[in-house]
């Protein structure tokens, strides 16, 4: 016989179960950082272009300055100077930097950057736990990155010789797995 004081547990069961699934999903999600990554000696600037489903470029830029203790900022502002994300990388985490809210995306484009920067002789000892795999169209390679059966990102580096007649610098091409398309192009350090 069930007594009407006596309270029913189930629905705070359910939520402490998705309050507990939700927790090891976040754990799931971790960085993809080489093992030892040293970040640059210098200042680097570069121009980052998603390409939309138009064909139309929105440009940003990003800068990575190197901190102390082998630390790192990467800075991604638009056009006009707005922050769009501000991250910190130190001993392979990655923290916010500033009052801007989280951006998963713009860590896991960071993250497939510092691949592309990455020697590819260098990847199988830097990323151990991750299957890159080689796809060739046009000529050019694709280096498709995953683990444990999840896509990571694919990289298209730029072409090892200068093409005839084009004085546009060199670009990598990266796409995440939410299919967005990044083109990564130097911009020049010198005044």
């Amino acid at each position: 016989m069930k007594h009407n004081w006596i309270p029913d547990h189930r629905p705070a069961r359910a939520w402490l179960c998705l309050l507990l699934t939700l927790l090891l999903a976040g754990c799931a999600a971790t960085s993809v950082v080489p093992r030892q990554y040293s970040g640059p000696s210098q200042v680097q600037s570069w121009k980052l272009s998603l390409v939309t489903a138009s064909g139309q470029a929105e440009d940003s830029l990003l800068v990575i300055q190197p901190e102390a203790q082998n630390a790192t900022r990467w800075i991604q502002t638009n056009p006009l100077g707005a922050p769009l994300a501000r991250l910190s990388l130190h001993d392979g985490r990655w923290s916010t930097d500033g009052f801007l809210p989280p951006n998963p995306r713009a860590r896991q484009l960071f993250e497939a950057i510092i691949a592309a920067q990455t020697p590819r002789t260098q990847w199988p000892a830097a990323y151990p736990d991750t299957v890159v795999t080689t796809s060739t169209e046009g000529g050019r390679a694709t280096y498709i990155f995953s683990r444990q059966g999840r896509l990571l990102w694919s990289i298209r580096l730029p072409a090892t010789t200068a093409v005839p007649g084009t004085s546009q610098p060199p670009s990598t091409h990266i796409v995440l797995p939410d299919h967005s398309q990044w083109q990564l192009t130097p911009l020049s350090t010198r005044p």
